[in-house]
């Protein structure tokens, strides 16, 4: 998705060489996941003479919206508190992104 995003609209093989420049991935990797997130309405897909052109379906601010609630409902049946714990306990997360989740929630309470 974010390469999509990044490029605005774009090939499997576009896709592929960006990915491929970051790390190996096989090309019906990419290809498989982009018509995954075609057929969950993530992207729209075009064909454009032997390829099909994937762009955004949505706003970025919305899929990921969208993809977060799906995981916590699945992984979290629902509840953000435990995905909450895991990353503070899981990841490093500085005093001032701390500072700022702080702020959110105390905002989110009023």
């Amino acid at each position: 998705m974010h390469v999509v995003w990044e490029l605005g609209d774009a090939t499997v093989r576009q896709v592929h060489d960006v990915l491929s420049a970051r790390r190996p991935v096989a090309y019906t990797t990419v290809m498989t996941m982009l018509g995954l997130l075609a057929k969950k309405g993530h992207l729209k897909r075009e064909e454009s003479g032997r390829a099909f052109v994937y762009r955004p379906a949505h706003p970025k601010g919305r899929v990921v919206s969208r993809m977060l609630d799906d995981f916590v409902e699945r992984v979290f049946r629902g509840s953000a508190r435990p995905l909450v714990l895991a990353l503070l306990k899981d990841r490093k997360i500085s005093k001032r992104e701390l500072d700022e989740i702080a702020r959110l929630a105390e905002e989110h309470d009023r």
